[in-house]
């Protein structure tokens, strides 16, 4: 008996919802991102993220040239996670 595997489909013709819009890990960016904006997400962690903030990210992944993504972003719970633990280690 032999069994044959077929590619994954492309994304766009598998069935369900589309894809949300998803940031780098956060762990590559947050080190790196400016305070001012750091502070615009710890004071909303859950609200969607503002735009230049998002190209801001992108920017510090070497992504430029990726597109800003049409639609809200916000953080995941693995993000809000690393918020939190990372709240906790930074000095006041």
């Amino acid at each position: 008996m032999t069994t044959v595997l077929e590619p994954p489909a492309p994304l766009e013709s598998r069935p369900g919802p589309p894809a949300a819009p998803s940031l780098p890990p956060i762990g590559q960016w947050w080190p790196q991102l400016e305070s001012p904006l750091r502070r615009e997400i710890l004071e909303r962690p859950t609200a969607p993220l503002p735009h230049p903030v998002v190209r801001r990210i992108l920017d510090l992944c070497d992504l430029e040239r990726m597109p800003v993504p049409v639609g809200s972003i916000r953080l995941g719970e693995n993000e809000l996670a690393y918020l939190a633990g990372w709240r906790r280690i930074e000095p006041d």
